[in-house]
């Protein structure tokens, strides 16, 4: 995950008030600590937290961290937690953590369990282990299986049948996953914590010449230099290190070096991450977010909660209700009453279509960017701090977007997105397949939209594509970011793409059909229409998808589609939904698959 710079300041800052608090404690209580991983590279490097790096690892010899285990709690300010089996039965972790409460840092693959979430430091306990090598593996191999089934009663993160889904574990093959269930099936939780503990601490009465975390096998602290702790900068504090710094960084990480390329400079890319305190900035607060709203009562909640949830936030949102008459407005209206740090707007008007609610939004914001959400979807936390990044790396584009995951029936599936990040031809993404930007996905530049007309009043199906065309025709570019922090919700209700009624529109997708202009956007022009025409023709269209075989004939790149089209075109209207469904349905079925 790459942090916007202005997340990133704020989120260091909040590490340092919970390391200086455990610092606080470990002073108190007389307790010896030392900063590890990560946190050692950026004390050794930078006298600071490494600069791509969002958390701090300290480490305990067993004794110190039993100790800690027991006098923390009491010794803590009421502002943080002490999360650890022995405090959180819940808790997936072996190991401990400091949260600081009202915050919110949440991996992917604990998001929804019923523990604190709040942005932490671990804490990780350092037991002796033997000089036999084969010993160490041998024991290295207990740990790691008894730290997965430890972890499996909380949470499954695998698959029946298969590799580890998640990069919280290492991958395992389907044999070790079905050990584990059963295994982990077999015995409570507080058994595994025990039968993990006699195994990690096995060896603490040797007189081993290392330390290590055990499940780590490059992790090897010489006991000298943990008896022999020095005092090292990091940010505003003096905390300590193993002596010899370098040498316990080398052993760990090889030929270590302070600046690493891009991609190997890795963090915890959390789902969820929210500050104490709502953060803007002059990016942020120059963003409009814009909600049609049609008869969502039973989503509209979760997708204006996601934008009061977003960790970097931004100027205003405004929600256009287009005529809605179940509870949906009522929603909007107790929410807004709550008071919120941001301008909620909510604009009501006669139903006119999802285009005109959109244009209505874009019509009345303030900012110099609309970001889209529709009522059905939501956004991660992080995604107009992403948003903004891009405008740092990539201020020349007039459109923004991010990967998704398609949501249904309570599993989530990546959709098929470009393979990179940065500036992207949409027409030719769009032809081989690929969903470079959606209406929920996008943040656009609010003077190129109204240039183009906005979005075309009356279309029904297709009408945001209308639009990306358009800007591609007038020279826009379009910036990508392949990180998933959209979630589109494919069974929410009324979606346009499942209700078929005939458009009263002045615009057409033919009227963008140029001869003169790149092949790609004709091809990707012809591909939009084949699939309006195919759900037209489904609810009946019969003329309509009749037009569209006639008039985009021309593909080369879609003629699998137009063979679809022409053959549900020619069935009676009563048998088209089914022969559609099936092919629907294999379809999801192998992307699902990855075949």
């Amino acid at each position: 995950m790459k942090y916007n710079s202005d997340i990133l300041r704020k989120l260091h800052s909040e590490l340092y008030e919970v390391l200086e608090e455990v610092v606080r404690v470990c002073t108190i209580a007389d307790i010896p600590y030392f900063i590890q991983g990560g946190t050692a590279i950026g004390a050794h490097f930078f006298e600071d937290i490494v600069p791509w790096d969002d958390d701090v690892d300290l480490g305990m010899t067993r004794a110190n961290y039993e100790r800690f285990l027991k006098e923390a709690p009491a010794l803590l300010g009421d502002d943080y937690f002490l999360q650890e089996f022995t405090t959180e039965r819940d808790t997936p972790f072996y190991f401990a953590k400091v949260r600081k409460r009202g915050t919110r840092f949440v991996e992917s693959e604990w998001v929804g369990m019923p523990i604190e979430e709040g942005i932490y430091i671990d804490i990780f306990p350092y037991d002796i282990i033997p000089d036999d090598e084969s010993l160490r593996v041998a024991q290295r191999r207990k740990v790691g299986f008894l730290v997965n089934c430890f972890m499996a009663k909380s949470v499954w993160l695998w698959r029946w049948f298969g590799r580890a889904n998640n990069g919280v574990v290492f991958p395992k093959s389907w044999l070790s996953c079905a050990a584990i269930k059963l295994y982990s099936s077999l015995f409570t939780k507080e058994c595994l914590y025990e039968k993990l503990k006699r195994e990690l601490t096995r060896y603490n009465s040797s007189n081993g010449a290392y330390y290590n975390i055990v499940r780590m096998p490059k992790d090897m602290i010489a006991v000298e230099a943990i008896n022999n702790l020095e005092p090292r900068r990091l940010g505003g504090m003096t905390v300590m290190a193993p002596s010899d710094l370098e040498t316990y960084l080398r052993n760990h990480y090889g030929n270590i070096q302070k600046w690493l390329p891009e991609p190997l400079r890795l963090n915890h890319a959390p789902e969820v991450l929210q500050f104490s305190s709502p953060l803007t900035t002059a990016e942020s607060e120059s963003i409009s977010v814009v909600i049609p709203l049609y008869n969502k009562e039973l989503e509209v909640e979760r997708a204006l909660r996601s934008v009061l949830g977003q960790s970097l936030m931004p100027g205003e949102i405004i929600i256009v209700d287009d005529g809605s008459t179940d509870g949906s407005h009522a929603i909007v209206e107790r929410i807004i009453n709550e008071g919120h740090d941001v301008d909620i707007r909510l604009i009501s008007q006669k139903n006119s279509g999802v285009s005109a609610a959109r244009n209505r939004g874009i019509k009345e914001a303030k900012g110099r960017y609309v970001a889209l959400l529709d009522a059905d979807d939501w956004w991660l936390s992080g995604y107009i701090a992403e948003v903004c990044r891009m405008m740092e790396y990539y201020p020349d584009a007039e459109a923004y977007s991010t990967a998704f995951d398609i949501v249904t029936g309570g599993n989530r599936v990546k959709a098929a997105v470009p393979d990179s990040e940065g500036y992207i031809n949409v027409s030719e993404e769009a032809i081989q397949s690929r969903y470079p930007i959606i209406p929920s996905t996008a943040t656009l530049l609010r003077s190129a939209v109204l240039e183009c007309g906005g979005f075309p009043d009356g279309m029904r199906i297709g009408e945001d594509q209308w639009l990306w065309v358009r800007m591609i025709q007038r020279g826009s570019r379009f910036a990508f970011s392949p990180m998933s922090l959209v979630r589109y919700s494919r069974e929410a209700s009324n979606r346009s793409a499942t209700i078929y009624r005939s458009e009263q529109t002045q615009h057409s997708l033919e009227e963008l059909y140029d001869s003169e202009q790149d092949t790609a956007i004709n091809e990707h022009i012809a591909r939009i229409a084949i699939g309006k025409a195919i759900t037209q023709s489904v609810r009946g269209g019969t003329d309509d998808a009749r037009r569209v075989i006639e008039r985009f004939s021309y593909t080369r790149l879609s003629r699998r589609q137009l063979y679809r089209l022409r053959l549900l075109n020619a069935l009676p209207v009563a048998l088209r939904p089914l022969m559609n469904g099936l092919y629907s349905s294999l379809a999801w079925l192998m992307k699902r698959r990855g075949l």
